[in-house]
């Protein structure tokens, strides 16, 4: 499709122009983009966190269901590939923690013989379970939401953790008081422009393609600089935007940036000539997401945050780029060197609290064959319930052990 074409007549931003090259604001005052206006974000602290559980409703009853389920196919002293998919149909259309920890422990139990066919159909199955139809499709193809192909060890990480009970959550997903649940901020913004999942996704090859793009020019952000808006009454206000220098060359880094300032080019990369901002995701497919340098999409209407790489957004025709996520959070690479890892303040509470289990993203990034640097940890953005545990062979971060 034209990006053009998409830029004009389904986000409505023909005003704005929908290339890197620095474009004028020109809208009216109540329409200016973030940076003429007062950028929205908000922070972690401002709304409260959730203490509920989504899956709750789904307790007992379907837990017992795939009990019974699995007791009454298991009769015969063998469970085999099609018991399993009896207990999964026997959870209905969402699998919830306590219906995937009874198959779990099924697999584990020495009551009956389980088939090496099991465990794979369980893994099969857990891989793909509480995802949209089109996640699912895509997942069964063995490539990514970018087309890239996902290598068999990263797709046996997300299906071990999965069945291990790590969540894939919907970053739309309200409480009763219409909070967010899983994090604060919103998610706006559709596979377009620098927000395709070909653009932000992270890998091995794409960092080291970037260290290899010696010829490449780009603009870097290196401060900021006033410059004057004018709307259409021809009432005028000086107003911040980013000050940009002509760069060559790609460094392979994924490193912080923010400012609430305009941003003409929404292409620009930070000042450490990064392409992505450490402000990251692991997707449902087990690929990582990092957002653009510049934190802006064509949209220009907020700072973009860890939810807007689930491509969840309010228009026409871009239902289907709303992915479930598997972790959030910062991680920063120089070039091409993972450095930090740290989950995001909302998840390492839930997790510390044994509120959700959340795959392990060391794992995952070991199993795409990322360099990681000596000594490497997870850091936690909120440890006030405990940290997280680690657990090595499930590949998931689940209930602290003890709390502080």
């Amino acid at each position: 499709m034209n990006k053009n074409l998409i830029c004009a007549l389904v986000l409505g931003l023909a005003g704005f122009g929908c290339a890197s090259d620095p474009v004028d604001p020109g809208l009216g005052e109540s329409e200016a983009p973030c940076g003429i206006v007062a950028c929205e974000e908000g922070t972690d602290t401002m709304i409260p966190d959730w203490d509920g559980d989504p899956e709750a409703d789904l307790g007992k009853f379907d837990r017992e269901s795939v009990e019974d389920a699995i007791s009454l196919a298991a009769g015969d002293g063998v469970l085999d590939s099609d018991d399993i998919r009896d207990a999964f149909e026997a959870a209905g259309n969402r699998v919830g923690k306590g219906e995937m920890r009874a198959i779990r422990q099924a697999l584990d139990s020495t009551d009956f013989e389980v088939t090496d066919g099991a465990r794979e159909t369980a893994l099969e199955l857990a891989y793909v379970a509480n995802l949209f139809d089109y996640e699912v499709e895509t997942l069964q193809s063995g490539f990514s939401y970018a087309g890239t192909e996902v290598p068999a060890a990263v797709r046996r990480i997300v299906a071990i953790a999965r069945l291990n009970g790590a969540t894939a959550y919907d970053v739309q997903e309200r409480d009763d008081d219409g909070e967010g649940v899983w994090n604060p901020y919103p998610a706006t913004t559709p596979p377009v422009e620098n927000m395709t999942f070909e653009y932000t996704e992270v890998s091995p090859a794409a960092l080291t393609a970037d260290m290899e793009a010696t010829d490449l020019v780009y603009n870097a952000i290196v401060g900021t600089e006033t410059a004057e808006y004018c709307d259409d009454a021809g009432n005028c206000r000086d107003y911040q935007r980013a000050r940009l220098e002509e760069r060559t060359g790609g460094t392979g880094n994924v490193r912080s940036h923010y400012d609430e300032v305009y941003h003409a080019d929404i292409y620009a990369r930070g000042r450490s000539g990064q392409q992505w901002a450490n402000n990251c995701a692991i997707l449902s497919d087990g690929s990582l997401h990092c957002l653009p340098a510049a934190r802006r999409s064509i949209v220009q209407d907020v700072i973009l945050t860890n939810p807007h790489l689930s491509r969840c957004n309010p228009y026409t025709g871009f239902e289907e780029g709303c992915k479930h996520m598997l972790y959030h959070g910062h991680i920063d690479i120089d070039g091409g060197v993972v450095v930090g890892v740290e989950m995001s303040g909302r998840l390492s509470k839930r997790a510390a609290k044994g509120k959700a289990s959340f795959i392990d993203p060391l794992a995952v990034l070991e199993a795409w064959g990322f360099e990681i640097a000596d000594g490497v940890r997870i850091r936690y953005g909120n440890t006030e319930d405990g940290t997280p545990t680690r657990d090595l062979e499930g590949h998931i971060l689940t209930e602290a052990e003890s709390a502080p």
